[in-house]
């Protein structure tokens, strides 16, 4: 059986020193393989995100997050 989970998308834009707005991308909920996309997109830009299940579980992290929740 499919999982029908639904993915978010979280990110705070921009330097991570002085922004701290976390926000949802605007397509937010939506299928895992559409979800890793765009976090790759935000990765990109250098920014911190992340991909959460509903319950808020993550299953993926920028390595920008990664640096900054070891800092």
């Amino acid at each position: 059986m499919a999982s029908k989970k639904k993915w978010y998308v979280r990110f705070i834009a921009g330097n991570p020193e002085i922004f701290s707005d976390i926000k949802t991308e605007p397509r937010s909920p939506m299928m895992r393989s559409e979800a890793l996309e765009a976090i790759g997109h935000i990765d990109n830009h250098g920014w911190r995100g992340w991909v959460e299940d509903e319950a808020g579980n993550r299953i993926f992290e920028t390595s920008r997050e990664k640096d900054f929740k070891n800092a």
